[in-house]
């Protein structure tokens, strides 16, 4: 993106400091904890034994504080007001207190005030231990769950006043539940959303929170005190300069694109002198599904976001030809109990088998999983693996010798799919992955080898194996709200399901890459997203899935 005024990197700074790049780093030596609930799960924990060990020392330390404030009391009782030394070492009891005062009462009080200096210091010595040795957020973390409400707001077209007041209405099948939070934002926060967003290009969205932080502050002005007033104008400022930042994009690059999105109309209404019929245009642009062919990022990301919100892309007559059937192809496992097999999509070939894992099964996955996540990566530019917020879930991988449940998982999977799972290279191990606030992976093909990569720059390992020919991607939990699968180019939501799988096809026949697979995972709105991803490679699948006749002949079926 061509920064519309120099002026916008002056203010990114003033938001965020030293602000990281979008991408983090290759190998992250510190681990975020904002891209895993898990993780934010044990940070509940956390907080929980900083507050009783917290609660223990103020009990505490409201003892001591009441030693102290008796020996005032006793001062200020025996002075009255009169100050005058003579008068109160005349009379020889007085006298004898104040030595008392300044002898006994005063080793108790020096006590408890030395108490109190060691107390406080060994409060503060158990915290510091807790975060250097243990799940401790940082500013970075703090960062990352800003963007992911802002993206979270935007994917899902929430009423920024109302999720600012903590409250906000699911998605599809949760669409009529209300989630409330416990707490809601104050107007700093706000502002601090507003100041995330327009750092990453949300400059419609970065007035909203900033008109937002306004309405807190008006709401509950009182609770800021004197500080109110230059609050109320640390956000007027930065009003105004979005404001202008917002216009000039609209006016030089439109109100779409990879990397910002506006308005359809400019905030300052002179713009519109002469130019009204142009903005009119704008606002009634209507949208238009654009499916099985190629989509520009901007389009792909706007059909992105429309499936994460439920809407329907295809037309009536291609949601009609889909079924749901029972599948038994005569194996002996699957007579009495069939396969569950609901049809996503024709063409491309993608299917939900329901109930394919047992409830038990899918809590196997979990606690094998959960000590061993780490940050998720994905592939950038160059080829290498790096972590960014295109990706914001953590994952681990198990093998099979790890649990004696995993051969039987795998065999089921098997079963399922008519493919070869067994030897190591027939497919990956199990991935188990958790998606963290706002949590998602933006729209990505899973196959490995690149026909635009030299043969000898692509993973010899991978070229040993063969490409990921089919993605088997099991639910491990279910999603409160948010949190789909989707395929902008099929038009296709697949809604996590406990113990559900999304199976579909990554290659045509002769092994070249199928692009209207790509898929993205949508934010999770509410609750925690677990899966198991199993990928199936090409090479040892030669004798059940071969190759066709013609070049882009697809997979069309299950195999049976």
């Amino acid at each position: 993106m061509k920064p519309p005024v120099i002026a916008i990197w002056v203010l990114v700074s003033w938001c965020l400091g030293a602000a990281s790049s979008s991408i983090i780093t290759e190998q992250p030596a510190i681990d975020d904890i904002f891209s895993s609930v898990s993780k934010m799960e044990a940070l509940v924990h956390q907080e929980n034994a900083i507050v009783d060990m917290l609660d223990s020392f103020l009990i505490d330390a409201k003892q001591r504080i009441t030693i102290i404030q008796n020996y005032v009391t006793a001062y200020r009782q025996v002075m009255n007001g009169d100050l005058s030394s003579s008068k109160l070492v005349a009379n020889p009891v007085d006298a004898y207190h104040l030595v008392k005062r300044l002898t006994i009462d005063w080793d108790v009080v020096e006590r408890v005030l030395e108490a109190e200096s060691n107390s406080s210091r060994n409060a503060l010595n158990h915290v510091q231990v807790l975060r250097e040795t243990s799940v401790f957020p940082n500013s970075e973390d703090l960062h990352g769950a800003a963007i992911a409400l802002v993206r979270l707001q935007d994917t899902y077209q929430l009423n920024v006043t109302e999720l600012a007041d903590g409250h906000y209405n699911g998605v599809d099948h949760s669409r009529g539940q209300v989630f409330q939070s416990r707490r809601d934002l104050s107007g700093r926060d706000c502002l601090f959303m507003a100041q995330h967003a327009f750092a990453d290009g949300y400059y419609d969205t970065a007035l909203q929170w900033a008109e937002a932080a306004l309405g807190q502050f008006a709401r509950k002005g009182d609770s800021y005190g004197s500080e109110l007033e230059a609050f109320r104008n640390e956000v007027k400022h930065f009003v105004e300069f979005a404001s202008r930042v917002h216009d000039d994009v609209l006016e030089r690059q439109g109100p779409r694109g990879v990397n910002w999105q506006t308005n359809s109309h400019p905030v300052d209404r002179q713009f519109l002198t002469g130019n009204s019929e142009k903005y009119n245009s704008l606002a009634e642009q209507q949208f238009t599904p654009k499916l099985y062919q190629h989509q520009t990022e901007d389009e792909e990301n706007e059909h992105y976001e429309r499936l994460c919100r439920g809407e329907k892309l295809r037309s009536a007559s291609i949601e009609a030809s889909l079924r749901c059937r029972l599948v038994t192809r005569g194996h002996p496992a699957l007579l009495l109990q069939p396969l569950k097999v609901e049809e996503q999509s024709l063409d491309p070939m993608i299917v939900v088998l329901h109930d394919l894992l047992t409830e038990r099964q899918t809590e196997i996955l979990r606690e094998l999983g959960e000590p061993k996540l780490a940050t998720s990566l994905h592939r950038g530019g160059e080829g290498k693996f790096v972590r960014s917020m295109i990706r914001t879930s953590k994952n681990a991988w198990l093998q099979e010798h790890e649990n004696a449940s995993l051969p039987v998982i795998r065999r089921r999977m098997e079963i399922a799919t008519g493919l070869i799972y067994g030897p190591e290279t027939a497919s990956e191990y199990f991935q188990i992955a958790n998606y963290g606030i706002g949590g998602l992976y933006k729209t990505h093909t899973d196959n490995v080898i690149h026909p635009d990569v030299r043969p000898e720059d692509q993973d010899p390992w991978n070229l040993y194996v063969g490409d990921r020919i089919a993605t088997l991607m099991v639910y491990l939990t279910n999603v409160e709200a948010g949190g789909a699968t989707v395929f902008p180019r099929a038009g296709v939501t697949c809604w996590p399901r406990k113990g559900s799988a999304a199976f579909w096809w990554n290659l045509y026949k002769n092994g070249e890459p199928d692009l209207t697979t790509r898929h993205g995972a949508c934010p999770v709105l509410h609750g925690s997203k677990w899966v198991s991803n199993k990928w199936i490679r090409q090479y040892d699948q030669m004798l059940v899935a071969k190759c066709g006749l013609h070049p882009l002949e697809k997979f069309n079926s299950l195999l049976v």
